[in-house]
């Protein structure tokens, strides 16, 4: 039998809190992601397939989740699962 934890050692966020060093990100998400004009991530605009490199200009805060802020102005999520900081 095994048992669940929360304890701060062994659990990490699910989505990114900074911008990377470099200001880049890379779509890592099989489907791909959406870009979104709002950061409520409301009135879609744009779809970015898997390994697409994005340029982010700053993070948003919404809720108790982040988002990215694009160089374009679009926003889309910082979910861990979806998207990873740097070129891959």
């Amino acid at each position: 039998m095994g048992y669940i934890t929360a304890h701060h050692k062994y659990v990490v966020q699910a989505y990114y809190q900074s911008v990377p060093k470099n200001k880049k990100i890379t779509v890592i998400g099989t489907n791909g992601i959406h870009a979104y004009k709002n950061e409520t991530l409301t009135r879609r605009a744009k779809s970015y397939k898997k390994g697409t490199h994005l340029r982010v200009k700053k993070i948003v805060k919404h809720n108790l989740t982040t988002r990215y802020q694009l160089s374009n102005g679009y926003y889309v999520t910082a979910n861990k699962k979806l998207v990873i900081q740097g070129n891959y």
